[in-house]
């Protein structure tokens, strides 16, 4: 309880040390050769960053206060500000909202959970491999990590329970570790899965017009990355948290009995036509967020009875979709208002990217992304480098989509668990100390930076990304 508290005054601190920062430059007249609202724009950032990555307040309470402090002082026009809402990526959150909703309606979440699960119950290393695949496998079909984990972590909590875990066991906080790092971690290599990868696309699509197709993503970041990530979870889980399974309540774990409901069947059929157009966009043309928004408004139709309008008011959590919203129209504010290129030209300078050296630009690329994580949050990471590409194209010489995809590459980090909300979320569902989250954090970092990263660089170099 004391750690807590301590981690509650340090955010305070932190939060308010970014609005004395913010409110001070907000009365600072603009250096000389800066453009007249750039240093107000930096105020906003210092303010609504210290906000996100403390969650001193709720995350859609920081975008509101963005919205009006951003109007009222005039650092930006309306139509910069309100940006997000003109992007798919946030219509992307809110079909994932509803979708969560009819998973958890149905009880098709519930279903596949323990089927899975029971199937690979005989041994530890079975049970993660299990679990780690179920929480891998509903990223293709649940657009939200943050949904996925609230839904699906008081399952596994109860399957812990029932094979006789004790609640602060290494076998248990295993578990749990395995489905959050597994169902958040690789499916950054899935356009749609993860609020950062929503709010990336929403950002280069507002800042770039680029339209970022799934197709082209998954095999990006998804092959090498991704999957690797995934193993190296899987393995991790087992290596690092095994125990043998108590003898207790082995018989419980058997796979459901009666057939699939009529709600739960047309779920999945929504659901498999969903996954079937993202993977195919590139030859229909319809970006991802067009075709989640038709499978949630599938799931609102009164006649297939997955979600009841009462449910969509009582159940639906819209924090995420204004959060998106805000750090979207941030990226926006600081590329309109010039801050960008003064960042920009302060980074190059300082990180020295050089055309033709890929692999050094590669790395200094995804640690700065790192970096960044760890200051602010993963979510954050696009609206700050985003508005910095055609700088960063400049100064590596590489394609403009090569730099905004490249930071993807630093998503894959997870130094610690407060980097990454829904994973830190899924600790304290399930339980997890935090030096059992941490150790998972450290150890798949470290091999992610000496075994993935260089493995990744070399997939990017023979797909051609850095250019003739």
């Amino acid at each position: 309880m004391s750690a807590r508290k301590g981690i509650g005054a340090v955010r305070r601190i932190i939060a308010g040390l970014g609005i004395a920062i913010g409110i001070t430059l907000f009365t600072l007249p603009a250096p000389d050769g800066w453009p007249p609202q750039a240093l107000g724009a930096l105020g906003l950032v210092a303010i609504a960053v210290g906000f996100w990555a403390t969650e001193a307040i709720p995350v859609h309470l920081t975008s509101f206060i963005f919205f009006f402090l951003a109007l009222v002082l005039a650092i930006a026009p309306a139509p910069v500000v309100f940006s997000g809402f003109h992007s798919g990526a946030v219509w992307l959150v809110f079909a994932g909202v509803v979708i969560g909703i009819a998973i958890e309606q149905t009880g098709l979440g519930a279903r596949i959970a323990e089927t899975i699960i029971s199937r690979f119950g005989s041994s530890y290393w079975g049970l993660v491999t299990g679990i780690g695949l179920t929480g891998f496998g509903t990223a293709f079909f649940m657009p939200s990590a943050m949904g996925r984990i609230v839904i699906m972590t008081p399952i596994i909590v109860a399957i812990a329970d029932r094979l006789g875990f004790a609640p602060n066991s290494k076998g248990r906080a295993g578990m749990v570790l395995a489905f959050s790092f597994c169902t958040v971690v690789p499916a950054m290599g899935l356009l749609p899965a993860t609020v950062p990868n929503v709010v990336f696309a929403g950002a280069v699509e507002s800042i770039h017009g680029i339209t970022i197709r799934y197709a082209d993503f998954l095999t990006l970041h998804l092959t090498v990355a991704g999957s690797l990530s995934l193993i190296t979870c899987l393995f991790l889980s087992w290596f690092l948290f095994r125990e043998d399974l108590p003898a207790a309540a082995l018989s419980d774990t058997t796979p459901p009995a009666t057939p699939l409901t009529g709600e739960q069947k047309r779920l999945a059929l929504i659901l498999a036509t969903t996954l079937g157009f993202w993977v195919t966009d590139k030859l229909h043309g319809v970006a991802p967020a067009w075709i989640g928004l038709g499978a949630a408004i599938a799931c609102m139709v009164p006649m297939m009875k997955m979600v009841p309008a009462k449910a969509l008011v009582e159940k639906a959590n819209y924090g995420p979709w204004f959060f998106v919203a805000g750090i979207i129209g941030l990226g926006a504010v600081v590329a309109q208002s010039g801050l960008g290129k003064i960042l920009g030209a302060a980074l190059i300078a300082f990180v020295g990217f050089e055309p033709g050296a890929d692999a050094f630009n590669f790395a200094a690329l995804m640690l700065l992304g790192g970096l960044i994580m760890c200051a602010l949050n993963v979510a954050g990471v696009p609206a700050v480098m985003t508005p910095l590409a055609a700088d960063i194209m400049q100064a590596t010489g590489w394609p403009l989509e090569t730099v905004l995809l490249s930071q993807i590459n630093s998503f894959f980090l997870v130094f610690i668990p407060f980097q990454v909300a829904p994973i830190f979320t899924g600790m304290l569902i399930g339980g997890v100390g935090m030096r059992f989250g941490l150790k998972m954090c450290l150890t798949y970092s470290t091999i992610y930076l000496l075994i993935i990263a260089p493995l990744n660089f070399l997939w990017w170099q023979s797909l051609g990304m850095f250019g003739p």
